[in-house]
């Protein structure tokens, strides 16, 4: 039986190429997640997760001591083929608690155990007294429910790592803090806006202080802002 005869590559063949590497293209993992939060007492709070070398940045700003300004930025390293940043990011999804770390300093992630709803993240260290509490160097809580939201999308961010990078190889980025909400950011995500009337540019805004949502949200919970950040919010939002 003669064989069939191959089939010539024709403008259809070349059209449905296109089309599905469009979609391998849009279908890319994302490499950063934004979330907010509204507390009764520490007011707006914000945790964040980017892709940074083969590894995660993790953001928790305004910081929960000092500077209400600063932030607590904890770069997660993937030494194990990912194995300890999808572990964390399950804690998270559960509301379970989780340590890693080596030596005398570690992390640990824990159902906070007066506060109901809230998780926290620390940093501690171990003392000379084996037998004393253990250090807490800094601490991020945050609801349970943003925890979540975190570790959720933590695992497309895993999934799209490149894991034969050299840990100590990291993309670092300037950072600025948005003038509205005292969040970091980016070179890559940072947006600029305007003053109205007296024409005075703001730099280093956040999208969701651009579009309005940060507003909304302050109005919505009641909150009291410092002047110079409730200023720019509505500046933005006669824009």
């Amino acid at each position: 039986m003669a064989g069939s005869k191959p089939r010539k590559s024709g403008k259809a063949d070349k059209g449905r190429a296109s089309r599905e590497s469009r979609k391998r293209a849009g279908a890319q993992q994302p490499t950063e997640w934004f979330g907010s939060a509204v507390h009764a007492v520490a007011g707006l709070m914000h945790l964040d997760v980017r892709a940074a070398g083969n590894g995660l940045l993790l953001t928790a700003s305004p910081a929960e001591s000092g500077d209400r300004s600063a932030a607590w930025q904890l770069r997660l390293r993937n030494n194990d083929g990912g194995q300890s940043l999808r572990e964390l990011a399950a804690a998270f999804r559960a509301g379970t608690a989780y340590q890693l770390g080596a030596g005398d300093r570690y992390y640990a992630f824990f159902p906070a155990p007066h506060q109901p709803g809230i998780g926290s993240l620390v940093n501690a260290r171990f003392g000379p007294d084996p037998e004393a509490a253990p250090e807490i160097l800094c601490r991020a809580d945050r609801p349970l429910a943003l925890w979540a939201e975190a570790g959720t999308a933590m695992e497309g961010i895993i999934a799209d790592l490149d894991t034969t990078l050299p840990p100590e190889r990291w993309e670092q980025e300037e950072a600025l803090v948005c003038p509205g909400c005292l969040r970091p950011v980016y070179d890559s995500t940072q947006f600029s806006g305007m003053f109205i009337g007296a024409g005075m540019p703001i730099a280093g805004l956040c999208q969701f202080c651009v579009s309005g949502e940060t507003l909304h949200t302050v109005r919505e919970a009641g909150l009291v802002l410092p002047e110079q950040q409730r200023a720019v919010l509505e500046a933005m939002a006669g824009a």
